[in-house]
């Protein structure tokens, strides 16, 4: 299977650094590849193409204000897979200080659903 990308929230509250996070290791653990939201937005013709090229797409919002999802949808981007941390009982902080027990939570949580979604983890 060809790695999906995967976008994340890029605010500044604790569940939009844990989304970033997630994003993160998704890529360094050859599961995704991350890519740019706001690049998308701002009509990168390089980000532009990968998002048209990818076989699936994955989305991470830190809260119900869905500013990825909302991102990806100005260009009618098709999203495979979404998540939002605040949905997994993780409270949203106005600081982005985040604990390693949310964090843990909230990756455990993601790389499940996706494992249960047909992807391989080594």
């Amino acid at each position: 299977m060809e790695k999906p990308l995967v976008y994340a929230c890029s605010g500044c509250s604790n569940v939009a650094r844990i989304a970033h996070d997630i994003a993160l290791n998704l890529d360094c653990d050859g599961i995704a590849s991350m890519s740019c939201v706001s690049g998308v937005v701002a009509g990168d013709k390089k980000i532009t193409e990968q998002l048209n090229a990818a076989k699936q797409v994955i989305a991470i919002d830190g809260c119900n204000s869905q500013c990825t999802k909302s991102c990806l949808s100005l260009v009618n981007a098709n999203i495979d897979h979404y998540f939002v941390i605040t949905d997994i009982g993780i409270e949203k902080r106005d600081i982005w200080q985040d604990a390693l027990l949310d964090n843990s939570k909230a990756v455990n949580h993601i790389y499940h659903a996706l494992k249960a979604q047909g992807f391989v983890f080594n």
